[in-house]
């Protein structure tokens, strides 16, 4: 059986590998999978928007890999709602993002990369997640459960964001993708914090391949670049006094 010691705070254990491929034609992932947000705590007013978060895996060796997750934050009647826009970059800012990769360093988008994206927002191209079903949690500190508060990633977060993404069956051997963003502080217009992605796959029993590092959100609604200077000195305010 699978230890969730292994796993991201709060991530489920698989009971069973999907059932073995069949001659049987499957049917075609959805064209968008199914997106829920669960929203719990005193969140910051300032999360309805358009996001880039930027997730920078630590490798051993000094060496780092750059992943990249675009959101858009909106207000329903019951709270906020975490929609994943499963797209790929701009070709300019995707080729810097490739090139770092190979070389195993990270990507820091520059704010000029932080501009061509809001501005590219609607014309960002698509991919195919092969997902079909996307749970977002955003958690404030006053809202954290057990799980939150004791596991060393996330127990000193202000608020953090947990996803779990369920695989189609045309994804196999991956099962599940557990995202979690554990927000530690304001920084450069948006949120810097501890970053755990963790992949189940059936290989041919569930086992979680689990990668741990640092992320960054960017705002990417349009102006949000603009504001880059004063969104670092009013985090340098938000800095002074702190123990």
């Amino acid at each position: 059986m699978l230890s969730l010691a292994s796993l991201p705070v709060g991530a489920t254990e698989p009971t069973e590998p999907p059932p073995a491929a069949t001659e049987t034609t499957e049917p075609a992932p959805p064209a968008a999978p199914e997106q829920h947000t669960v929203v719990r705590g005193t969140l910051p007013r300032d999360l309805v928007g358009r996001w880039m978060a930027v997730g920078w895996i630590e490798l051993p060796g000094g060496k780092a890999r750059t992943t990249t997750a675009f959101w858009e934050i909106g207000r329903e009647s019951d709270g906020l709602a975490l929609t994943v826009r499963f797209a790929g970059l701009p070709s300019t800012q995707q080729k810097g993002l490739d090139e770092a990769n190979s070389a195993e360093q990270p990507w820091r988008p520059a704010p000029r990369d932080i501009t061509r994206l809001a501005a590219a927002w609607d014309a960002l191209p698509p991919s195919e997640p092969r997902l079909v079903s996307v749970q977002s949690e955003i958690v404030a500190r006053d809202g954290f459960d057990q799980s939150f508060s004791n596991d060393a990633k996330t127990r000193d977060a202000a608020w953090a964001v947990r996803q779990s993404e369920k695989y189609h069956p045309s994804a196999a051997p991956a099962i599940q993708t557990v995202n979690v963003y554990a927000v530690l502080e304001p920084r450069e217009g948006g949120y810097f914090g501890n970053f755990t992605t963790a992949t189940i796959a059936a290989v041919p029993l569930p086992i979680p391949i689990t990668l741990s590092g640092t992320f960054q959100m960017y705002r990417l609604d349009v102006g949000a670049a603009s504001r880059g200077f004063l969104g670092r000195l009013m985090d340098l305010f938000r800095g002074c006094g702190r123990r």
